[in-house]
Order: C-alpha cells, then sequence, then structure tokens
C-alpha cells in the first residue's frame, strides 16, 4: 500500500540525494522495494550469523529496554505486573518458572503469585532478579512503584485532591 503523501514528497524532491524518507517517516519504505528487501536479507544473514549467548544478550537488552520504556513512559496508565518481564527473560532465556523458581529458592506456588502481580517485588527480589538477568534492581522496583502510583491513581483519586497546600493553609490560617 502506498502512502500518497510519501510518494508526493519523494516526486516534489522532499528528500535529500540517496534518502528515501524512511527516517521520520513511518510510511517511507516500501516493504517489497528492491532497497528494503536487500536489507532485510543483511540483517537476516547477520542475525544468522550470532551464537546463541549473542541472541539471548539481545534478547534480554530488548526486555530491559522494554522495562526502561515502561517507567518512563507517563502517557500509558495500563500496568504491567513485573512478572510478564519475568516471563520474557525465561523465555528468552528458554527457562521454564518452576527451574527458575527453584534456582531462586523460590516456592513455585510463590513465584506464580509473582508473575500474576498477587506478590509484590521487595527488595531482596529486586536484588536477585538484577543479578540473574543482569538489570538494575532499582529497575524492578521502579515498575513495581510504577504499578502501585497507577493502582492508587485510579482507585483513589478523588480522595487524595483533599491533600493540597491550599487546604493545608487554610487549616493554619484558622
Amino acid at each position: 500500500m502506498k502512502n500518497i503523501e510519501y510518494e508526493e514528497k519523494k516526486e516534489a524532491g522532499a528528500f535529500g540525494e540517496g534518502e528515501d524518507g524512511i527516517v521520520g517517516h513511518p510510511a517511507g519504505a516500501e516493504t517489497n522495494s528492491e532497497g528494503y528487501l536487500k536489507l532485510r536479507e543483511t540483517i537476516m544473514a547477520k542475525s544468522a550469523s550470532l551464537t546463541a549467548d549473542q541472541k539471548r544478550e539481545i534478547e534480554f537488552n530488548a526486555v530491559s529496554y522494554r522495562m526502561i520504556e515502561y517507567v518512563q513512559n507517563d502517557d500509558n496508565d495500563e500496568v504491567i505486573e513485573p512478572g510478564y518481564f519475568i516471563r520474557q527473560y525465561l523465555k528468552a532465556a528458554n527457562i521454564k518458572q518452576n527451574t527458575f523458581a527453584g534456582f531462586i529458592h523460590v516456592n513455585p506456588g510463590n513465584f506464580g503469585k509473582l508473575l500474576n502481580g498477587t506478590r509484590k517485588i521487595n527488595h531482596e527480589t529486586a536484588m536477585i532478579l538484577g543479578s540473574a538477568f543482569k538489570t538494575d534492581p532499582r529497575l524492578w522496583l521502579q515498575v513495581q512503584d510504577k504499578n502501585e502510583l497507577l493502582r492508587l491513581g485510579k482507585i483513589k483519586r478523588n480522595a487524595y485532591q483533599k491533600y493540597n497546600i491550599d487546604n493545608l493553609l487554610r487549616v493554619g490560617v484558622r
């Protein structure tokens, strides 16, 4: 499917020599073009030459970046449990949940609660997860904290609005 705006810009010479509008324009690449197919082939060949350890490290980095993006994105008020990210790491490492639970000396039932969000990440668990998946333990706590704030904001937003400086000053003036 061609993007008419992109085609018009291309014909008008809006892109510099050798540019195809891909950067900054999501519809700028035609997925059937020779250049695109060549690039895809090159990426696939490079990917095939990676060792299992390199591929796992790339997957771990991708999960870590998704966690960072989740923590930093204030536009989304959807809760993503730390367990989602733990599952992503385990999938990348090809490790079963019960195997990991045993490895970190956690009862599989309690680990299941951690995965589904009914049990919270504490500081010790954050240290273990950080070590296991080569992440900053604080990132696990930041995910947990964001979720708690989102939940409280949805449930008690109006209740907390009375705690503002204007109300405090009115009470203090009496």
